[in-house]
């Protein structure tokens, strides 16, 4: 995010660089201003107003070049996932991101949820979660007295969605789940069989 973002100010030290501040005796909380030629109000109004809270602080009046106004800097890092593109420095209202998870990783298209992330008046809106695979490990699989019914490996890892089955080892039987378990994030409910 640009270093546009509102700081707490102390009411009585209330001071505008670039801009006029309006004030109407009748009313101390709230104070309107505007900017001189060349530059806008943080939002990209042609005017803007803070309200005092608690009788101690505003957040501060800005008042930004033109060309600045609602411009965001480089998209938030997402846990998981990357822009497919390479980063700007700066974006413009409007301007939006895609991303996509790292390998194994499933985008969560459900609302809220989405693959891009857009600039708004200098803050990115939308959000993104990456849907974690689910790994079982052979140690884990021994202690519950199964194996995978259709691979012979170490380690396996499967997307958010998709199933693994198993079987039960040699001689045991199966007490607990189904053999056939679905990942959900990153969980599974793994069989037992004795």
């Amino acid at each position: 995010m640009r270093a546009c973002s509102k700081m707490p100010k102390l009411c009585l030290e209330l001071l505008l660089e670039n801009g006029f501040i309006y004030s109407h005796p009748s009313n101390k909380e709230k104070i309107f201003y505007s900017c001189k030629t060349g530059y806008k109000p943080f939002t990209g109004n042609w005017w803007d107003s803070v309200t005092c809270r608690k009788g101690s602080q505003f957040d501060e009046p800005r008042c930004i070049r033109e060309e600045e106004c609602g411009k965001c800097g480089p998209p938030p890092e997402v846990d998981y996932a990357d822009t497919i593109e390479l980063k700007k420095d700066e974006y413009n209202t409007g301007e939006r991101v895609e991303y996509s998870c790292f390998n194994k990783y499933t985008l969560d298209l459900r609302p809220p949820f989405s693959k891009y992330l857009t600039c708004e008046q200098g803050e990115w809106s939308g959000n993104i979660k990456c849907l974690k695979p689910c790994t079982v490990t052979v140690e884990e699989m021994n202690r519950r007295g199964i194996g995978l019914a259709y691979a012979d490996r170490q380690k396996m890892f499967t997307p958010h969605n998709d199933y693994i089955t198993f079987m039960c080892q040699r001689g045991k039987d199966l007490v607990r789940a189904a053999l056939r378990q679905q990942c959900n994030d990153g969980m599974m409910i793994l069989p037992e069989c004795v």
